[in-house]
């Protein structure tokens, strides 16, 4: 029976979290924490997913209808629009090094890795700008998730990019010879969902209390893109700081999230800030490359979760080209 793989990474947002909601730019890096998606065709029309790392599997048929209330939705919902072009079963496993409900974006990574391996499996072939709207329409109208496009295109395009989030997306690949962050989680429990609607809701009243500090995130965006085509990691990390301050202003962040970027930042750090909707979930601090150690070292004190990535290499056909959505 044939095999196919899709692979995809996890993410982190530098700058820009949230501003995709006003369709703005964003920069993001893919990082080396990778979600695989095997599929094994099978002699029958049974399709078994199983979530290795989170010991769930579920079956159906091929021609069931596709209900997408389950921990693997996000398989389901792309299944379903690969449904008319599949009449044979298949296994599908699931593994991820990305850890889960860390703001590193695993859920997307699952999306656009299944796409890779279905399409694999139905003998057609996407662009990656097309892989990375696909993934968005899936999860923002089939599967309702308030979401913009910069977990999928900077998840798609890997490396680190400059991503144009409105309709008319866009990806500018920046090079920059080395990245040096440590992720922490603050292990406080957030709904990013309920976040994410409750600043919609404020963007759509014109909240003067949100609006203000968005907006201004919005133009670090572009002096961060400044920095990092300069290669000039310590004013990035400047940028970043002055980000955090804007999020504190927004009420998205929380005393955890500030105590780690000042732990972050008191130790050496160039710059520090938390990353996604806010209400808890990780930080990320920027560090020197000589100085890492001494950031690792003060951030394990806090008892948390925390990782060093390498950012994953851009995608062949990664270039800065505009895709419609």
């Amino acid at each position: 029976m044939r095999s196919v793989i899709g692979k995809a990474p996890g993410r982190i947002c530098l700058l820009g979290d949230n501003a995709d909601l006003l369709e703005k730019p964003a920069i993001a890096a893919a990082v080396s924490a990778i979600l695989v998606v095997e599929i094994r065709q099978r002699d029958d029309d049974v399709v078994t997913l199983t979530g290795a790392d989170i010991g769930f599997q579920e079956s159906f048929h091929v021609g069931d209808k596709i209900e997408f209330e389950s921990p693997l939705r996000y398989v389901k919902a792309v299944y379903a629009r690969f449904a008319d072009r599949l009449n044979q079963g298949f296994d599908l496993t699931i593994h991820s090094e990305i850890p889960v409900s860390a703001g590193l974006s695993s859920s997307t990574a699952l999306c656009i890795a299944s796409i890779r391996a279905l399409q694999q499996l139905c003998g057609i072939e996407h662009s990656t700008g097309e892989i990375a709207e696909l993934s968005f329409q899936i999860e923002r109208y089939d599967l309702d998730v308030e979401c913009g496009r910069m977990d999928q295109y900077a998840i798609a395009y890997g490396g680190v990019t400059y991503i144009q989030t409105g309709d008319e997306a866009g990806v500018e690949g920046l090079a920059i010879p080395s990245l040096p962050v440590l992720v922490a989680d603050t292990q406080e429990t957030h709904d990013t969902q309920a976040l994410q609607k409750w600043l919609r809701r404020r963007i759509a009243e014109d909240d003067p209390s949100l609006m203000g500090p968005l907006n201004k995130v919005v133009a670090l965006v572009d002096e961060g893109r400044e920095a990092i085509l300069e290669d000039d990691l310590e004013k990035l990390g400047a940028i970043m700081d002055r980000q955090q301050a804007l999020e504190l202003g927004m009420g998205t962040s929380t005393d955890r999230l500030e105590l780690f970027c000042q732990t972050a930042r008191q130790a050496g750090a160039w710059g520090a800030k938390q990353m996604g909707a806010g209400g808890g979930g990780c930080m990320i601090a920027l560090c020197p490359p000589e100085g890492i150690e001494t950031v690792r070292q003060a951030m394990a004190e806090l008892d948390a979760p925390l990782w060093a990535f390498d950012v994953l290499p851009p995608t062949d056909d990664a270039t800065s080209q505009p895709f419609g959505g």
